[in-house]
């Protein structure tokens, strides 16, 4: 496994902690969310409301890193989100269970690694049931 560029841990920091001020920082001015979360824009005031949201939705929400792989500026990181679903998210109703979902983000950083210009996602939204 690569070791995750900094600038990409202070992105997935901002889903476990909730703290969406430095990806004004690190997000390119004319950064795209692809696909945008569900009800928002695709743009960085709709990816920070989208990541607010998912943790409203969800109780001890947390965002884990399985693997990365970086090849230059390019970095694909496999993901896990997982909670207790309190409120409806993504016309999904909450069962007050714990889930887990899956994802894969694609991540085009600058050349010397201080922003992420694009970002290219498919996640799981289908939760999986933990028992």
């Amino acid at each position: 496994m690569s070791k995750l560029p900094n600038i990409l841990m202070t992105f997935y920091q901002s889903f476990n902690t909730g703290d969406t001020s430095q990806l004004d920082h690190i997000l390119a001015t004319d950064w795209v969310n692809h696909p945008n979360d569900p009800g928002q824009s695709a743009y960085i005031a709709g990816f920070k409301a989208g990541i607010l949201d998912f943790r409203s939705a969800f109780d001890h929400f947390e965002l884990k890193i399985i693997q990365s792989i970086q090849e230059d500026n390019n970095v694909a990181v496999h993901l896990q989100m997982s909670g207790t679903q309190i409120k409806p998210f993504a016309g999904i109703e909450p069962h007050n269970k714990p889930v887990i979902f899956y994802g894969f983000d694609r991540h085009v950083l600058n050349e010397n690694q201080t922003q992420i210009l694009e970002i290219g996602r498919a996640h799981v939204w289908t939760p999986v049931t933990r028992d």
